[in-house]
């Protein structure tokens, strides 16, 4: 048995290991996976979240290298309430804490649009499931203006809500955010059992990008609370189109990424030069 570890469960990290083990791609290559918060599990070899991993790379905390990139589109949206003010004049945010890759995205966006967010009036919750449910919260009951909710919620159900998306991040900014991450101090890429995890999940995309059945179950399963056609339109509209990128893409963007990123934490790049380099 393998521990993959996650930092969130959501469809954004572990869509590709559900269809993995829903359809058999792990059993095919002679494997066992189970998805463990990284949290609580500081054993795990492999990290589903790249940002994370990236952000504690650079941070000299550990040495993750990428081993497969699942997306280059962050799911992560900014959401408002009808009548809620245009972004670039809100003035009451729910957003992630200092420090992480979401609110460094936030952080960055919201400024291309003029907004300073050091003058923001901003209530901060945890990163994950129980921050997106408490981020939601405060947007609908009127405590703020947006809130940036990630794919613990798919959009449809929130637009049943009566609320309104004001930005969706993958539309804006390009980001190696979810994948496999390998912790090349206690396991090499080459090790056949990443290897073997790599192949299946890139089964798994395949059966993303075409719609597969499978692919709306596991999607369903990350999403409590909403319906199966939340789910298909999930797949449709945003993991279909964006899930497997091409390696060329993943070296581009994981370059400006790990440029940016280190601008934004104040640290040497070369920390992780190497990040995004074995990933084919």
């Amino acid at each position: 048995m393998i521990h993959l570890g996650y930092r969130d469960r959501n469809v954004h990290e572990l869509v590709c290991h559900e269809v993995a083990a829903r359809a058999g791609c792990y059993m095919r290559h002679g494997i066992e996976v189970e998805a463990v918060p990284g949290a609580d599990h500081p054993e795990a070899v492999l990290s589903a979240g790249l940002g994370g991993s990236l952000v504690e790379t650079l941070r000299g905390q550990r040495r993750w290298q990428g081993a497969l990139v699942h997306t280059v589109h962050p799911l992560f949206w900014i959401w408002g309430r009808q009548g809620s003010p245009d972004l670039g004049d809100v003035h009451r945010l729910a957003g992630h804490p200092d420090g992480s890759i979401v609110w460094a995205f936030t952080e960055q966006l919201l400024g291309d649009l003029g907004t300073r967010t050091a003058e923001l009036a901003r209530e901060t919750y945890p990163v994950g499931i129980q921050g997106d449910r408490q981020r939601l919260d405060a947007l609908t009951s009127g405590s703020v203006d947006a809130a940036v909710i990630g794919s613990a919620f798919a959009p449809s159900a929130l637009s049943r809500l009566g609320l309104t998306q004001q930005l969706f991040f993958g539309d804006e900014i390009t980001f190696p955010t979810a994948g496999i991450a390998v912790d090349v101090d206690r396991i090499s890429l080459g090790d056949p059992t990443v290897r073997a995890v790599v192949a299946a999940q890139r089964e798994a995309l395949v059966r993303i990008k075409d719609q597969d059945p499978i692919a709306v179950e596991a999607a369903l399963s990350l999403l409590p609370g909403s319906s199966r056609v939340d789910a298909e339109l999930l797949l449709r509209d945003y993991l279909a189109p964006q899930y497997g990128p091409e390696p060329d893409e993943v070296q581009d963007v994981g370059a400006d990424a790990l440029a940016w990123l280190s601008r934004m934490l104040s640290v040497a790049p070369a920390a992780a030069a190497n990040f995004y380099e074995e990933t084919t």
